[in-house]
């Protein structure tokens, strides 16, 4: 008989499925983790009814009410921590207060904790702006501390985490290549498409960018293709938009000519993990991004992409990148390889199955 598998906890604030921070890290590890013997059981904060209402504006006595009963739920789900080997916790227990949650989980059973996001600065969607100040964003120095294990997404969140646990981990967020694969043209022999995908939050750095957009549409002739979960507001900027859908992503983002990854150099920036940057990599699109924070880990500019630093940048590489067709191939090539060989999603499984595996055999025991 074998040996018995590796029994984990996944704490996570999201439904299954609704979240990009979730989707393309733990969830979509489960599966090369089930086959290294980590069974993984998706124990969610918010069920899809909340986070339906938390989408919604206003309703603020109603949302109030339904987190202090998501949080009651959560201390109930707790208690069945202490029946797995570990517990791994995505960026928070719960949307929102401080590590009260983090603290309360049973000592003898170790902790590895995950975040892919800046989530130590302040930073909430403008619709859910009055409950900014609930998340607590400084609890997460605590459960970095309260942690055996930190896992992070990039060089930038590695150095945070670093300052209060000495066992750090970078596992880039990853790409399933089998998926994400290059894919014909949506219009081959057409204008060239530029395209961003993005959620409804991020989707504000494309919002910023519309100088820029506006430029390049009076100076070549292009389509400029939106995927997100609301309808973008571009400012008379010519575009089409497509409603966000998990099933297609994959072959939308490929149909692009080149991929767009605008983002203000700040703090919060300086956190993500150039996931916009690596779904278009992954499906051969010739990619341009902000030389901001991971896009520059990502993005070896000229070789598999193109970085841009200034509206003028963006000018330049977009108009060169429209003109040579040539030049788009290349890049795209290049960046496919540099998805599959640096950022796939059996090289992260492997990563944090490691993790998992030396955390449990350590036997650790939280104080």
């Amino acid at each position: 008989m074998g040996r018995p598998p590796v029994r984990v906890a996944a704490l996570v604030p999201y439904a299954v499925g609704t979240t990009p921070s979730q989707r393309f890290r733990l969830e979509q590890w489960a599966v090369p983790l089930a086959s290294r013997g980590i069974e993984m059981d998706f124990l969610p904060f918010a069920d899809e009814s909340l986070m339906r209402l938390l989408r919604l504006p206003g309703l603020h006595g109603m949302k109030a009410l339904a987190l202090l009963a998501a949080f009651g739920r959560r201390f109930r789900v707790l208690r069945r921590a202490a029946t797995y080997d570990a517990v791994v916790l995505h960026r928070s227990a719960a949307l929102f207060g401080p590590a009260l949650l983090e603290r309360s989980l049973p000592g003898r059973t170790p902790l590895i904790y995950d975040f892919d996001d800046a989530i130590f600065l302040q930073h909430t969607a403008a619709v859910n702006r009055w409950f900014g100040w609930l998340k607590f964003a400084g609890k997460t120095a605590t459960i970095c501390r309260l942690a055996h294990h930190v896992v992070v997404g990039n060089g930038y969140l590695a150095e945070y985490a670093g300052r209060y646990n000495s066992r750090v981990t970078i596992v880039p967020t990853s790409i399933d290549t089998d998926t994400y694969r290059p894919q014909p043209k949506l219009t081959p022999g057409g204008p060239v498409t530029v395209g961003w995908t993005g959620s409804s939050t991020s989707q504000t750095h494309l919002e910023m960018f519309v100088p820029t957009l506006r430029a390049l549409v009076a100076r070549r002739a292009i389509q400029l293709r939106v995927i997100s979960n609301r309808p973008p507001d571009l400012k008379d900027v010519p575009h089409v938009w497509e409603p966000w859908d998990a099933s297609r992503e994959a072959e939308a983002i490929g149909g692009f000519d080149i991929g767009i990854m605008p983002m203000p150099d700040d703090a919060w920036s300086q956190g993500k993990c150039a996931l916009k940057a690596l779904q278009c990599m992954a499906t051969g699109v010739a990619t341009v991004a902000s030389a901001v924070g991971a896009n520059r880990e990502v993005i070896e500019h000229g070789k598999n992409g193109l970085l841009a630093g200034s509206p003028e940048e963006w000018l330049f590489h977009l108009e060169r990148l429209i003109d040579d067709p040539g030049l788009r191939a290349r890049l795209g090539v290049e960046a496919r390889r540099t998805v599959v060989e640096k950022y796939s999603l059996e090289r992260s499984a492997s990563l944090l199955s490691k993790v998992i595996l030396d955390t449990v055999a350590q036997g650790f025991r939280r104080s």
